[in-house]
């Protein structure tokens, strides 16, 4: 049953929480009745205010019962159940039956190709509860919820809460009975079902638990003593921070194959993508992001399920927080130290983008209905949400919000909140103007631009002034080592100030500390001194500020893409950290293919493929720094040296102490078929030796990658016929467009269009927000048609509210595309 037009609105759930309250549910699921549904049946019971009311279910009714009287299936209407609430005390049972998904909401139901075993998972956020079970479906009415899952006997189920009971079935079933949850909204209800395999653990007499699916349990069993070392550590970092006990009575996590987040936050039942289950070589930075993620929903369990927010408008309040928090458990959660320069390098540049954007908004932003809500998740919410958060803490001294944000979880135990509670918190804390800050940085959206101006610091009027607490340094050459000059703090609240000492500086770095969430827009002389001489500058922080104004002049037509990676060769390979240098690396290459000349593409890949073997040859065999440049390598490799590609298709080592996992095996196979080269088998082979469901979605993306008609047209077709799950889809999306084939995709640039126009009420939503992504035409001959027609489906009112808000960003990103282009192509001729 597809979806859309469901949808609830925030004065409807508004309404409904006035009248409702005290909600408790009992939910029965039966997951033995076939490949395609489930069936479904919950008991209600909730004290009301006497009128007409509602339940979001999704499903089909086959019969609805309010207070012992039987309304039938006539009681839905659409993915609601109508009601006449009596006051008081009411009982509502709902039982039906409802298909499982494909596009990783709701219930997920995805087959291993190696054990052929069924796997089940949950996720809900932010409306899809409803598409299992009747409910209030909206964050406001937490409740209590118990839940009996009837399921093959060789099949395991997690949950929020432990079974407490388990009742073997006739027909080879078990029926598995857990425990009422503490107060929870329903999208954070939650379970997986399957032949999981577990390993268990005990930190101070809390059971932990580790689940994934047959195939994955070795990969498991090796890495839990890391996961289990960091999940320890950062319960105890978060009990001391916020002086308050791991609220739930177990912490399990489950990795969820197909899973469409990163990781969700279910207390007791954390899911987590599968791609942190690592089954290839990573890098410690690999692994430090997977730390990240652990400690980031960990803090979640406080900020978002202890106390939630209200609406989907303070879904910052769980997620810039929960961002923020990880960055800050970093040094006594894992064994990665610092932060905060990382989250300048990879998370800082996606905020500002994303800031800039038509699209822009608040980050806590009015959401007028759930399909509202989904709009919400992205950099801004969560990357300048951190940001300013992080600012914010230093203004008010970290004591002080520490305080604050203890009293709030105080105050709201395992209720609702919002943003005024949580700045009345903070108010409390300190002496800080909270109020004006709210305004200033929740409240408005836009990124403030600064830029040293000879001797003064100026903000540019491209939006309205922010009050700024800036440092600023200054950077004299002198032979060859860049030496601090001078540092300064500076409140600039509009317009400019002085800066005396600074203007005749080589190097001068705003927000040198990078704790302002700003746009610095380097003076001439700095940006040609950062271009030849950033590795000399001793601090990483402002190493990390300067690369991301770099990157940011690429994207403003400021800067030619060729000098952005000529820099990065020059100066990356002096970043000490191999994530750094992979993320410097990567936006080389997006540089060289996306936002360069593209008449002069191939000689510019050619180049990078050259100095990046040279920096391989010189790296120590076996270290991350030799795999970061083999990885850089094998995605510039010219065409004519496919043969370095097939060697490593086939498993086969060109370097010393470097050993070809399966992802590096993948990596060529893509080029070698992006590139057109004859696979002579290598496709074969990278499946054989990844036979389960990620080397499937490899392969569908190689064979999408092939410049040749037919491989675009089956890659086409495989995304409408049904076959495929939403992951698989994006998959074969992933390869179809590609930089170079522009006069093969350009016949696909209308069929977009059409394709785009022709969706809504036809495909799942999810589907058709990633193919309105995925399949923007960016490579094409025909640039203004794309623009002209674009422009006209905007214009349109058929398309939904999330398809529109990515259709204006891709637009932007295809004008940001070329003028880049012609930015490189003018410096080419000059």
């Amino acid at each position: 049953m597809s979806l859309a037009g469901t949808k609830l609105t925030e004065e409807e759930a508004s309404a409904r929480s006035a009248a409702v309250s005290h909600v408790r549910y009992e939910v029965e699921l039966d997951l033995t009745t076939g490949e395609d549904e489930f069936t479904t049946t919950t008991v209600v019971r909730f004290r009301a205010e006497p009128g007409e009311l509602f339940l979001d279910f999704a499903g089909t009714a086959a019969s609805v019962e309010c207070n012992d009287r039987e309304l039938g299936p006539a009681a839905q209407a659409g993915a609601r159940i109508r009601l006449i609430a009596r006051p008081g005390e009411n009982t509502v049972r709902v039982a039906g039956t409802a298909p499982y998904s494909r596009t990783g909401e709701g219930l997920h139901r995805f087959r291993d190709p190696l054990d052929g075993q069924a796997y089940l998972h949950t996720k809900f956020e932010p409306f899809a509860a409803h598409t299992v079970f009747a409910c209030f479906d909206q964050p406001d009415l937490k409740a209590a919820v118990g839940v009996t899952v009837t399921a093959e006997d060789h099949w395991t189920v997690v949950a929020n809460t432990d079974p407490e009971k388990l009742v073997p079935l006739e027909g080879d079933r078990t029926s598995w009975r857990f425990g009422p949850t503490p107060p929870l909204p329903t999208y954070l209800v939650a379970f997986a079902a399957g032949p999981f395999r577990r390993v268990q653990a005990l930190h101070d007499g809390l059971p932990l638990g580790l689940y994934a699916r047959n195939s994955l349990y070795c990969a498991l069993t090796r890495q839990a003593p890391e996961l289990f070392d960091v999940v320890r550590r950062g319960l105890d970092f978060y009990r001391r921070l916020f002086d308050l006990p791991y609220p739930f009575a177990k912490y399990d996590h489950v990795f969820a194959p197909e899973y469409a987040f990163g990781g969700m936050e279910h207390p007791g039942c954390v899911t987590l993508n599968e791609r942190f289950l690592f089954r290839h070589r990573v890098t410690e930075d690999t692994r430090r992001r997977r730390a990240e993620l652990l400690t980031h929903e960990m803090a979640h369990m406080w900020f978002g399920d202890y106390v939630t927010m209200r609406w989907w408008d303070d879904l910052w309040l769980n997620e810039a927080f929960a961002t923020m928090m990880s960055v800050v458990a970093q040094p006594e959660a894992t064994r990665y130290g610092e932060g905060w320069t990382g989250f300048a390098h990879h998370n800082l540049p996606l905020a500002r983008h994303a800031d800039q954007l038509p699209t822009s908004h608040a980050i806590r932003v009015a959401t007028p209905d759930t399909d509202a809500a989904r709009s919400n998740f992205g950099p801004i919410v969560y990357r300048k949400g951190a940001a300013v958060l992080r600012e914010l803490a230093e203004r008010l001294g970290w004591d002080s919000f520490v305080a604050g944000v203890r009293t709030y979880l105080r105050t709201h135990a395992w209720g609702n909140a919002d943003l005024g509670d949580f700045a009345a918190a903070l108010q409390r804390a300190s002496d800080e103007d909270v109020g004006r800050w709210v305004e200033e940085w929740l409240l408005s959206s836009g990124v403030n631009t600064v830029e040293m101006v000879r001797d003064r610091l100026v903000q540019h009027a491209d939006v309205p002034p922010r009050r700024l607490n800036l440092r600023v340094a200054a950077f004299d050459d002198r032979e060859g080592e860049m030496v601090l000059r001078r540092r300064a703090h500076v409140s600039l609240d509009s317009g400019e100030c002085e800066l005396a000492g600074f203007g005749d500086a080589d190097l001068v770095v705003p927000n040198d500390d990078a704790v302002s969430h700003v746009k610095i827009r380097l003076d001439a002389r700095s940006r040609q001194k950062a271009l030849a001489s950033l590795s000399a500058v001793d601090d990483q922080r402002v190493r990390a500020v300067v690369w991301g104004a770099l990157w940011d002049e690429v994207l403003d037509a400021r800067l030619p893409a060729r000098s952005y990676a000529a820099a990065v060769l020059a100066h990356g390979p002096g970043e000490s950290d191999a994530g750094v240098l992979e993320a410097l690396l990567d936006r080389a290459v997006r540089a060289v293919r996306v936002y360069g000349d593209p008449s002069r593409r191939t000689e510019m890949l050619a180049t990078l493929a050259h100095q990046v073997r040279t920096l391989l040859a010189a790296e120590a065999a076996g270290s991350d720094r030799q795999l970061v440049f083999a990885r850089a390598l094998v995605g510039v490799v010219p065409d004519g040296e496919h043969r370095l590609l097939s060697e490593i298709a086939y498993g086969r080592s060109p370097w010393a102490g470097l050993e070809v996992d399966r992802d590096l095996r993948w990596r060529a196979v893509f080029r070698l078929a992006s590139t057109g080269h004859d696979l002579d088998g290598c496709l074969d082979v990278a499946v054989e030796a990844d036979p389960g469901d990620s080397g499937r979605r490899n392969a569908l993306t190689a064979e999408a990658a092939r410049p040749a008609a037919a491989a675009k047209d089956t890659g086409w077709e495989r995304l409408f016929n049904g076959e495929f799950s939403l992951a698989e889809r994006k998959a074969v999306m992933a390869g179809l467009p590609q930089p170079g084939q522009e006069e093969l995709l350009t016949p696909y640039a209308d069929r977009y269009l059409r394709t785009l126009e022709s969706m809504p009420g036809t495909v799942e939503p999810e589907f058709a927000v990633a193919f309105a992504r995925a399949l923007y035409p960016h490579f094409t001959t025909a640039e203004q048609s794309v623009l002209a027609g674009t422009g006209r489906l905007l214009e349109s009112t058929l398309l939904p509210r999330n398809v529109v808000k990515v259709l204006r960003e891709e637009r932007t990103e295809l004008l940001i595309m070329r003028a880049a282009r012609a930015c490189d192509a003018a410096h080419r001729t000059r």
